[in-house]
């Protein structure tokens, strides 16, 4: 599992999605992106090492990018009227600093929430079927004392 950074465009909250031809029309305007069709991919090749960014979905992402790529990627983002968003729902602005941007604020109640919901429904599975072992192996054990205590006689 690798650290997750998207290009993403919200207003009040909600998500606006990219566009697949708008992203192809700004990044074929800056020196130094291609665009690759299948799987809709976007590359950056720089002076000593490139940047993949795949689309899906209306955002743009890679995994565990570098500092450099990180302000490849918001100058990107700039110019799609989006920005940058890591996987601890921090923003990452032009100087490579992380803050919480406003509209993530609800969607990150909302995703701890349902995680809690999760681990809960998750732990409660485990539960039962913890229980249900060990209520097995105790009707084994009463079954193998009767038929223990059967035998004596």
């Amino acid at each position: 599992m690798g650290y997750h950074v998207t290009i993403l465009r919200t207003d009040q909250g909600k998500q606006l999605p990219i566009s697949l031809e708008e992203a192809v029309s700004v990044t074929s305007s800056i020196d130094g992106w291609c665009y690759i069709e299948s799987p809709p991919t976007f590359e950056f090749h720089g002076k000593e090492d490139s940047c993949t960014l795949w689309y899906q979905h209306g955002e743009l992402w890679t995994k565990n990018p570098e500092e450099w790529q990180l302000g490849v990627m918001v100058d990107l983002a700039k110019r799609l009227n989006a920005r940058v968003r890591g996987d601890e729902w921090e923003t990452y602005d032009e100087t490579g600093n992380a803050f919480q941007h406003p509209d993530d604020i609800p969607l990150r109640k909302e995703g701890e929430a349902r995680s809690t919901e999760l681990l809960a429904k998750s732990m409660q599975e485990q539960r039962f079927f913890r229980n249900a072992i060990v209520a097995f192996f105790v009707v084994l054990g009463v079954v193998g004392f009767i038929i223990g205590k059967w035998f004596e006689s």
